[in-house]
């Protein structure tokens, strides 16, 4: 561990003094995008350039299904694919603010041979999705297929990166997207998603070139790599034991997001061939000031839902401040990427426990950003 991460965990261990589920998704697949991209309904072999699965697991209300989302990107669009296992709507969110709201929302079923693709936007944490138009936006799906067989519905579209509409996300070559997912198992837009949801963060990074180098890892990039696959493992083995003695959705939710945030830096850990400094089983850490972090976290998540909420929040600002420690001196392009998202989401989620705690009654004042940093993040 860094000696700059170090000061600032064994710091938090001074302020508190003083005051598993299964995996989401998978790893991303990537490949030569040597096809051509049409919409036909049908993901080709070699149409996308990158493929992750997500998976959703069955509990209250959900009967549990898998997503896969295929895509590529050129310096104007974005192209891409959700193959889902139902017969009912699938629909992508991109950036949200947290939960859903502020979500740039495509919606797509096929109902009959029909396809339907609907660009909408999300105005609130848990809803509702109006169409751009409604709320005066304009329909940016370029072009869009679907189809429906062996109880899986694929939905493909095109639209562009920077659409110059108010209610769409500006998408940018060389950075990340973080986003939701959500699936049911009828058509009508009037019903909830009742399959499966998740998030997951997509990497908008230049196409491979056929028969081109791949570049290295300075030492400290690799360390970098390694320390922050770690430090989301102590995120996602700390949030299912406190949904364990609390049973709040939050942690259920972001438990499952840390296993996507996981698998995103072991993306980088696979490609420069690193070796894990630990295995997958939960509560095992290498390095001992995340030990003794995760212990006393614990320790003090357990004494009631408000210091549940208070520790898993204060957890995320250290996240957010080692991240940006790492973009300083990350050199590769694709480690900047992952990081770039990794950051979003830890952003979005000490968003989600401070709205939590308010929603308590409960005020959150920062215990490592500065209160201009928090107040970014906050306001987004």
């Amino acid at each position: 561990m860094k000696a700059s991460s170090s000061v600032l965990l064994m710091g938090f261990f001074v302020l508190l003094s003083g005051c598993v589920q299964p995996p989401e998704g998978g790893t991303i697949s990537e490949r030569v995008a040597s096809e051509g991209w049409s919409a036909d309904g049908m993901v080709g072999e070699n149409e996308y350039s990158r493929t992750i699965l997500l998976m959703g697991p069955a509990r209250s209300g959900y009967s549990g299904g898998d997503l896969e989302i295929s895509w590529r990107s050129d310096q104007e669009h974005l192209y891409m694919a959700l193959k889902g296992r139902t017969e009912g709507w699938i629909s992508i969110g991109f950036d949200p603010l947290e939960w859903m709201k502020d979500a740039d929302m495509i919606m797509g079923s096929v109902d009959g041979g029909k396809t339907t693709v609907l660009d909408l936007y999300s105005t609130g944490r848990y809803g509702p999705h109006e169409d751009d138009t409604f709320l005066g936006g304009t329909y940016d799906i370029l072009e869009f297929a679907g189809s429906e067989e062996d109880g899986y519905t694929v939905i493909e579209f095109k639209r562009k990166l920077d659409t110059g509409d108010e209610f769409d996300k500006l998408l940018e070559p060389g950075e990340s997207v973080s986003v939701i997912w959500a699936m049911a198992d009828l058509d009508s837009r009037k019903l909830k998603h009742n399959v499966a949801y998740g998030e997951a963060i997509l990497p908008l990074v230049e196409d491979q070139v056929p028969g081109s180098a791949v570049a290295t890892l300075t030492p400290r990039e690799a360390e970098g790599v390694l320390f922050i696959w770690e430090e989301e493992k102590v995120a996602r083995d700390l949030y299912a034991e406190l949904y364990r003695a609390t049973k709040l959705e939050v942690f259920l939710d972001l438990e499952r997001s840390e296993q996507s945030h996981m698998d995103q830096a072991k993306t980088l850990v696979d490609k420069y061939h690193l070796v894990l400094p630990v295995g997958d089983e939960p509560g095992a850490f290498s390095n001992q000031t995340l030990i003794d972090l995760y212990e006393e976290l614990l320790a003090r998540g357990m004494r009631s839902e408000e210091d549940a909420l208070r520790v898993a929040a204060a957890f995320e600002e250290i996240s957010i401040m080692d991240l940006e420690k790492e973009l300083e001196v990350a050199e590769n392009e694709d480690v900047r990427v992952v990081f770039q998202g990794l950051l979003a989401g830890s952003r979005k989620h000490l968003r989600s426990y401070v709205r939590d705690l308010e929603d308590m009654g409960i005020m959150y004042a920062p215990q490592f950003l500065s209160e201009r940093e928090f107040e970014d993040v906050m306001k987004a």
